[in-house]
């Protein structure tokens, strides 16, 4: 089940996090590290009302930020659907010991639900080239590629997602 998160899962969310990027790097997907995210990204989030987990039987399975403001470069994509406004998924999180159940896909029909009924057009979403598994996600939820674009020190472009919610 989703849910809004709260200040008592910070202790979860945090292994959560350190599981997820160790696993990326096993991976060979180099977009998290040290610096970001952090638990003070997922504390923001608490704070601003923003973070949602998927808990079940008491244990969250997932976090993520669903937010009306993407990255600093989003205003720079060439966004195919429409400019504003939108919700944005950022720092998804699945516990690698709870992978292939659903998880993931479940926070971005929860994301579409959520901005039909705010009355928002679109949604937005995007991952270092590296991240397949994301990649792979973005396809199964019905996402369509907008753009891609080099940031820093990265070897992979970043790549930008959009969908239509029909509003």
């Amino acid at each position: 089940m989703i849910r809004e998160g709260c200040f008592e899962d910070l202790e979860q969310i945090e292994i959560i996090i350190q599981k997820a990027k160790k696993m990326m790097l096993l991976e060979g997907n180099d977009q998290w590290n040290e610096d970001y995210p952090t638990k003070k990204h997922y504390e923001s989030d608490l704070h601003n009302g923003k973070l949602y987990v998927y808990e079940e039987n008491g244990r969250l399975l997932g976090i993520a930020c669903i937010d009306d403001q993407g990255h600093h470069e989003y205003d720079g994509i060439d966004w195919k659907i429409s400019k504003k406004p939108y919700l944005c998924i950022k720092r998804l999180a699945v516990n690698p010991d709870t992978r292939q159940r659903g998880v993931g896909l479940a926070f971005y029909q929860y994301a579409e639900e959520l901005a039909k009924k705010r009355k928002f057009p679109s949604l937005r979403t995007d991952t270092n080239g590296s991240n397949k598994a994301a990649l792979r996600l973005f396809e199964r939820a019905g996402y369509s590629y907008a753009a891609s674009e080099s940031h820093g020190h990265f070897k992979e472009p970043f790549v930008y997602y959009e969908k239509n919610v029909g509003q």
